[in-house]
């Protein structure tokens, strides 16, 4: 009875480990996958941005009037505002204009605000060719987002705070401290690392 209790637990646990790791790897492949996807649109969206600069003289930022809607360029049918730059961590990436899940596995995407109000906030799965380093990120450092029509609007890391799923409203409310936020899960899913940055 005994043996076969451990023989039990042995096939149970060898289960278990192959299940870990299937979870692993299909994680580690999803991640590839986005950061595939996610350099195939930035070299559209660059080239695009390219165009539109060469097209019409780019507005600096706070001269658009308030309540116009941000340009767009679409690139295989998803809807593109722009791209982010975080230097420290060598990253530049598309931001698509609305979160999905769906979107959110290609690339970083809006969450809620626009540039032209300085309440923009920018969500990213936490692959490590999107957002998992900003749990490292040191304020200080620089943001900058290009718009599609090729306007860089330049921000400075301010802080770096850890809020919860439920904490919507905190994650979005716009306050005089910051005009970007960045965010996405740590591991687990259980906390949102926050990174908050300011204007140039």
């Amino acid at each position: 009875m005994k043996k076969r209790r451990g023989t039990v637990l042995i096939l149970l646990g060898v289960l278990l480990l192959l299940g870990a790791l299937g979870f692993a790897g299909y994680n580690v492949l999803d991640a590839r996958r986005a950061e595939q996807q996610a350099d195939a649109v930035q070299l559209q969206l660059d080239e695009r941005i390219k165009q539109n600069e060469a097209k019409k003289k780019a507005l600096l930022p706070g001269q658009r009037p308030l309540g116009e809607e941000m340009p767009v360029e679409i690139i295989d049918g998803r809807r593109y505002i722009g791209t982010i730059e975080i230097p420290a961590l060598d990253k530049k990436l598309p931001v698509l204009e609305d979160w999905s899940y769906e979107n959110l596995k290609i690339s970083p995407c809006r969450y809620s605000g626009t540039y032209y109000t300085n309440d923009l906030v920018i969500c990213a799965h936490n692959y490590s060719s999107h957002f998992n380093g900003l749990r490292w990120i040191e304020p200080g450092e620089e943001v900058i987002f290009t718009s599609v029509d090729g306007v860089r609007y330049r921000y400075i890391i301010t802080y770096r705070e850890t809020l919860y799923p439920t904490e919507v409203d905190k994650m979005i409310q716009a306050q005089d401290d910051w005009d970007l936020t960045l965010f996405t899960c740590y591991i687990g899913g259980r906390t949102r690392c926050t990174v908050r940055c300011t204007l140039v």
